[in-house]
């Protein structure tokens, strides 16, 4: 993999994201239970073991004839036939037609040999097993075809598919129990900062609660992951420089939150130097977020560093570490989910960075509208705890009018 060299000043969204998702792969595959597939991306391609459906069948309850006997039904003049029979979804029988009789059918239920259209129970009066049918539907209506929806053999599901639950259905339908998928990351999260404090330890003066160790915590719990460090250092260089080696020896990601910027106590740059990270860039014209540092460790090991106010850093992973988890965990690069929505109001901005504006989705009668949040400074998470969008102004303006149609990206923190 072809490296590219570091970028200087503040690097584009779009470049900063397409440089994170190239510089990762999918992870070794392994084989799960089905059951413990769900979120999963499939390794391998997904190949029909028979054909579906397995065998011509009843799309229908109702009643299996030939369609030349109904040839006679007119309006007022239905056309009885005898009923020689019924066939049940799973019945182990086959029975065989006969022209001027029919037999009775279920949904799901295997086609009696020779019949070659099936009749709604609805347009059938049922006496003394005779069936009057009172309307002749198309030939072949209501009849589900040996292998209409998939031959032996064919391709269903390319590989780096993401397993949802319609794809579980369909693994189970071709009698698989274990599934071959892409690994998950072990990632080992660094807090940094002598102010923080874990929640429950007493609070010492000038001292703050660590909100962002147990919220990325469970924003990678949220993807499924289950290997998961956090570590949480005081402001030193050696001590930083140490836990990132370990690190980097026993992670496949390694998140550092805070330290990120030019302050007297910000060491992440430092101690990435001493380690001989490779960095692809450490500025990105983004609010919130400018201080995301991204590079590689000299295995390869992608190392990234998110900025320390809580919004930042959840902003800047939901945005940049979730694909780079996603493209590791098998998925094809790219960024997440997006929709367009109208602005309530006229924003103005500094141009030359994307502004990401917290808010929810509201209907507007026949369109979606942008419901931004009062709280949008990069250390208020009350806005973006009740968020479901980033409402994105473009980097190359400094205002944006009411009523303008913008991009929203949806926070989904579920979902890679």
């Amino acid at each position: 993999m072809m490296i590219p060299g570091p970028h200087v000043g503040m690097v584009p969204y779009e470049q900063a994201l397409e440089l994170v998702t190239s510089s990762v792969k999918p992870l070794r595959p392994e084989t799960v239970p089905l059951n413990g597939a769900q979120g999963r991306y499939l390794a391998v391609p997904l190949k029909a073991r028979y054909p579906m459906p397995r065998f011509d069948q009843s799309a229908m309850d109702g009643y299996a004839v030939f369609h030349a006997d109904l040839d006679a039904v007119a309006p007022g003049k239905p056309v009885t036939l005898e009923v020689v029979g019924e066939m049940p979804a799973g019945g182990a029988g086959r029975p065989k037609l006969r022209r001027g009789r029919t037999v009775k059918v279920f949904t799901g239920g295997r086609l009696p040999a020779g019949a070659d259209t099936v009749v709604m129970k609805e347009y059938v009066d049922f006496e003394d097993d005779r069936a009057g049918f009172l309307q002749q539907p198309k030939h072949g209506a209501n009849i589900r075809r040996l292998g209409e929806e998939l031959q032996r053999g064919a391709e269903i599901l390319p590989a780096r598919t993401r397993i949802t639950p319609p794809v579980v259905g369909l693994l189970a339908s071709m009698d698989r129990t274990e599934v071959r998928v892409h690994g998950l990351p072990t990632v080992t999260v660094i807090t940094m900062g002598d102010e923080l404090v874990a929640p429950g330890k007493p609070l010492g003066p000038g001292q703050i609660r660590d909100a962002n160790g147990p919220a990325l915590r469970a924003a990678l719990q949220a993807l499924g992951i289950r290997k998961i460090r956090v570590r949480r250092v005081r402001d030193s260089v050696s001590v930083l420089q140490r836990t990132l080696a370990a690190a980097m020896e026993s992670s496949d990601l390694v998140i550092t939150v805070g330290g990120a910027s030019v302050g007297d106590h910000d060491h992440v740059a430092a101690a990435r130097s001493l380690l001989g990270v490779k960095e692809l860039y450490s500025r990105v014209a983004v609010k919130p977020g400018k201080p995301n540092i991204f590079g590689l460790g000299p295995g390869g090991v992608p190392m990234y560093g998110l900025p320390g106010n809580p919004v930042s850093a959840l902003v800047s992973f939901h945005q940049f570490v979730k694909p780079l988890i996603a493209v590791m965990m098998g998925a094809m690069p790219g960024a997440g989910r997006s929709v367009s929505t109208y602005l309530p109001g006229a924003e103005k901005k500094k141009s030359g960075r994307t502004y990401w504006l917290r808010g929810r989705l509201v209907p507007r009668g026949p369109a979606l509208e942008a419901d931004l949040a009062a709280a949008q400074q990069s250390h208020m998470l009350t806005g973006l705890a009740a968020a479901d969008i980033l409402a994105e102004l473009p980097a190359d303006t400094d205002h944006v009018d009411a009523g303008a149609l913008v991009r929203a990206w949806l926070i989904d923190w579920d979902k890679t």
